[in-house]
């Protein structure tokens, strides 16, 4: 008896739903364009635009072949919602949730311009002239905008609305978003004397974000969120102080990863000592946390001690920790370390620099000696603290800067130090043939005058070095070296240095892993 043919139809769910995956390829679904999150469209079948086909995606055409397949596409179509603060970003938010789509957002990026503080603005925007600001438009229906929304609310109640609705939620995004339009006004308003003040402040549009946030996420049945802020406003923690300590704990209970990064041209380190008691309840309450960033301007590092902010705690699921400007001894990052040496898997250290009387080796003998699980090692621009206060030389560069470097074949002290090194150049140490591993330079930061566009300064991207960026025969070699071989004269450290001892550190037999092998 001849069997009927199987169709697709006949196929589970599940099996479905990976052709689709298949189907998608490299089709980025963040990029997916919907009446949700509109974006360019991308190319289409074999080369031909996407619009040939009526359709802006393979996501949208699969989901025009029955009803069953528009259930199974859905949720790939809408995983994530960027959100304005404007009045169409927040209908568009409207819309979302009258078509009940809400519950297939993961991820959520809320999108904040500084506000226009002061009086006057409308006065100042009529007698702008156009020709010198172009931009004048603009900002009126921006101005208008933030009254508007302001007036009624209408940020806090949609927002509660949304969160509230996000059921898959697993990430919270709060980015700071500045274009040339800003700068030509704040150009306009340094350059022209005012007998009113007037700013654009990103201050109290940080403050009042994170406290709608936080809000919305009490109000909501969100219990394992991520919270990336890369530009969080120092000045708008302060409001934390008057915020009940039950509420902080309540909010950090609910958070597996909190990645900030605090945006300021000043000193924070008097600032950041005077919140340390709301450090200290809210990291006592994030018993979740399985990834800590906490970052500092790289120009300016905190110089605070690291238990002022962390307290002692220890987070039993913690499996990424990165820490950003900062003046610490290596006392103090050991003892963090050993803290969680059974865990930790991804290590990033960014710009520390070590206080008088501390050395890196002792630092990177424990990454090499003690820590079980480590599979990423980033350390980037990591120095000594005297080498940054040196007076630079009048050519521009620091006076500890050169003579001390990786390769050079001078002695410094500790017997095979250099020389060890000196057989193992850099084009040598990194593993170019597997470029997938091996991390793209870090872009510099924007500096605090220039236009800032969706800037994620320091998330957490795959960054730093994993043991598959290195050669297994560099590994080997590595492997004879012993800390005291490594080159660290307690000065100064140059980047060639910095890649060898991330190359150490993998090199341990104890990070041998399949995964990363």
């Amino acid at each position: 008896m001849t069997q009927n043919p199987r169709r697709i139809e006949d196929l589970a769910d599940e099996l479905i739903s990976d052709i689709l995956s298949f189907l998608l390829g490299a089709e980025h679904l963040s990029n997916t364009s919907s009446p949700i999150n509109p974006h360019e469209l991308p190319s289409g079948l074999n080369g031909r635009p996407a619009h040939v086909y009526g359709e802006g995606s393979e996501i949208d055409r699969f989901r025009l072949v029955c009803k069953r397949f528009l259930r199974i596409s859905t949720p790939r179509k809408f995983p994530r919602f960027v959100l304005r603060f404007s009045q169409r970003g927040f209908q568009r938010l409207e819309d979302l949730l009258h078509m009940q789509l809400a519950c297939h957002v993961k991820f959520f990026t809320y999108m904040v311009r500084p506000f226009y503080q002061g009086s006057g603005w409308s006065q100042f925007l009529d007698e702008a002239d156009p020709n010198i600001l172009p931009t004048v438009q603009v900002h009126r229906a921006r101005l208008q905008d933030q009254t508007c929304i302001l007036d009624n609310n209408h940020d806090r109640e949609l927002l509660q609305k949304a969160i509230l609705a996000f059921s898959s939620l697993q990430q919270v995004k709060l980015l700071r978003l500045q274009d040339e339009a800003d700068e030509r006004l704040l150009d306009q308003i340094h350059e022209r004397p005012l007998e009113r003040k007037l700013s654009l402040d990103w201050e109290p549009a940080c403050a009042r974000a994170v406290a709608n946030l936080g809000i919305s996420l009490l109000a909501s049945n969100c219990t394992s969120v991520r919270f990336v802020g890369p530009q969080i406003s120092p000045e708008a923690t302060v409001r934390l102080l008057q915020t009940p300590s039950a509420t902080l704990s309540a909010l950090g209970a609910r958070l597996t990863c909190l990645d900030v990064t605090f945006h300021s041209p000043a000193d924070l380190t008097g600032h950041m000592e005077v919140l340390s008691g709301v450090f200290r309840d809210f990291f006592h309450a994030a018993k979740n946390l399985t990834t800590i960033h906490l970052g500092f301007a790289t120009t300016i590092p905190l110089d605070l001690p690291l238990e002022q902010i962390f307290h002692l705690i220890q987070w039993k699921r913690l499996r990424t920790l990165s820490i950003q400007g900062w003046r610490l001894t290596s006392e103090e990052i050991v003892a963090l370390l050993r803290r969680h040496r059974r865990q930790l898997r991804d290590i990033r250290l960014v710009s520390i620099f070590l206080r008088d009387g501390s050395r890196w080796r002792d630092v990177l003998s424990v990454l090499h000696d003690e820590m079980d699980e480590v599979e990423r090692i980033d350390l980037r621009e990591i120095n000594y603290a005297r080498h940054i206060d040196t007076p630079s030389t009048p050519n521009g560069s620091n006076a500890h800067a050169h003579g001390h470097g990786i390769g050079n074949g001078h002695g410094n002290g500790h017997g095979s130090g250099s020389a060890g090194f000196h057989h193992l150049p850099l084009s040598i140490i990194v593993n170019h043939n597997n470029s997938s591993n091996s991390p793209s330079p870090p872009s510099p930061p924007p500096s605090f005058h220039q236009a800032v566009l969706n800037t994620d300064l320091l998330t957490f991207a795959s960054r730093g070095y994993t043991r598959g960026s290195f050669s297994p025969s560099t590994l080997d070699a590595l492997r004879t070296l012993s800390a005291d071989g490594l080159g660290d004269d307690g000065i100064s450290v140059s980047q060639e240095q910095r890649q060898f001892w991330e190359a150490w550190v993998l090199s341990s037999p104890r990070k041998i892993s399949p995964r990363w092998s």
